[in-house]
């Protein structure tokens, strides 16, 4: 509301030029002033801390491009080192992987560092930070059971925890998912399906589990019978494996040619119907969901790029506005300084800016009180045209303004 009400001052202020109203060439002294103190910073809008240099420094840097493409290119650099590491095409290099490890993870805590330094309240309100620091804990986790771990009859009388070490070993195959956290288009499909997740997920999966243990009793009582297909129906468990199967369409044939071949042609109806309930209605909503909810978020994501562009646009307008106001500030402060009562007092500033060793052309020297009354004139005359080529100017900057607003509005709109 204040960045409107300066805007609208400033419209006013140049449509009462177009009009006539303002016949000087600048502001009063109260509205300079008035603009003054509401371009002024208030107080409580200070920074709390005492570093403002260093947490500038440190805001740079993480919103740098440079910053985050080199942990982007860490990332990418992890990934392949994991994967030269699980798949032992260079055995040579394998002690080297452990000491890799560690210099990756030095970079990432940099940039734990260096983010939580710039924003510290911020940092925890998206969740790409808060999986970035979950990723970062796990690695620390893994380095000190690896370090307590490191002793051969340690390990030995700890046979129990080498799962929980497999396993925090295996989480680091979550630091290519850091990845997400820099590209803002994969931010966007992946918010979508966790959304899904927790929208619609669980409902659907209800129904598909339902109707999968309808005709999980009913195939185990219609295949599940001795010397039937003992195999694919002849308990619960089984009938749901299979039902799954017939879900996702992948290996139902082979398991419709043997009901074939060990029940009657009728299994035939059974799989039909299953397929038609089970994957073309219950997962296909499921797919459409998921596809509804992808849609609008990248409708939600134009949008917030659209209104970034606006507030960028609107902060470049805020800034011509204040430079606007500060030259006519100081054209005012000038005008102050130069602004004479009469003629004795002009004469009386131009002797005091006289020297004695000024150089003067004696013969250029006019004294003739028609030629000084005509050159007073004509200077007046002077100070109108430029006058009203500076309310030209106002009108000018104006009517421009209004039409490149018109001109963002239309090519935003389409």
């Amino acid at each position: 509301m204040e960045k409107k009400s300066r805007r609208g001052a400033v419209i006013s202020h140049n449509e009462g030029v177009a009009d006539g109203r303002d016949n000087s060439p600048y502001m009063a002294d109260n509205d300079v002033e008035s603009e003054e103190n509401e371009w002024e910073e208030e107080p409580g809008c200070e920074s709390w801390r005492k570093d403002k240099a260093i947490h500038e420094l440190a805001q740079k840097i993480s919103e740098s491009e440079v910053f985050n493409g080199l942990i982007m290119a860490a990332i990418f650099a992890n990934s392949i080192i994991m994967m030269l590491d699980v798949n032992n095409y260079y055995p040579s290099m394998k002690p080297y992987f452990p000491a890799a490890d560690i210099a990756f993870l030095a970079i990432y805590s940099i940039e734990f560092v260096v983010k939580i330094y710039a924003e510290p309240i911020q940092y925890w309100t998206t969740w790409s930070n808060r999986f970035d620091f979950f990723i970062l804990l796990i690695s620390y986790m893994q380095v000190l059971v690896d370090q307590f771990f490191a002793d051969a009859s340690k390990e030995a009388s700890w046979t129990g925890a080498l799962p929980m070490l497999r396993t925090l070993k295996a989480t680091r195959a979550l630091r290519a998912m850091r990845a997400v956290s820099f590209v803002r288009g994969l931010q966007v499909l992946l918010t979508a399906l966790i959304d899904t997740m927790k929208k619609s997920f669980i409902n659907v999966m209800l129904i598909l589990l339902f109707v999968m243990f309808l005709f999980a009793i009913f195939g185990y009582y219609m295949f599940g019978y001795k010397g039937g297909d003992e195999e694919n129906w002849g308990d619960l468990g089984s009938a749901f494996l299979t039902l799954f199967s017939f879900v996702t369409v992948d290996g139902w044939f082979d398991a419709q040619i043997e009901m074939d071949e060990r029940t009657t042609p009728s299994s035939r109806i059974y799989t039909i119907l299953f397929i038609i309930c089970g994957h073309f209605l219950i997962f296909n909503i499921f797919v459409g969901v998921n596809i509804m909810n992808i849609q609008e978020a990248n409708e939600n994501y134009h949008e917030q790029v659209i209104a970034e562009k606006e507030a960028i646009l609107a902060r470049k307008k805020e800034s011509i506005l204040h430079r606007q106001h500060e030259d006519v500030r100081k054209l005012k402060e000038k005008q102050k300084e130069k602004d004479c009562g009469n003629f004795y007092e002009m004469v009386k500033s131009f002797q005091e800016s006289l020297h004695n060793d000024d150089y003067v052309i004696q013969e250029d020297l006019i004294t003739n009180l028609d030629w000084m009354e005509l050159y007073i004139e004509t200077l007046a005359h002077m100070d109108e045209g430029v006058v009203k080529i500076r309310q030209y100017h106002y009108e000018i900057s104006h009517i421009l303004t209004q039409a490149f607003s018109k001109e963002i509005s239309k090519r935003l709109g389409e």
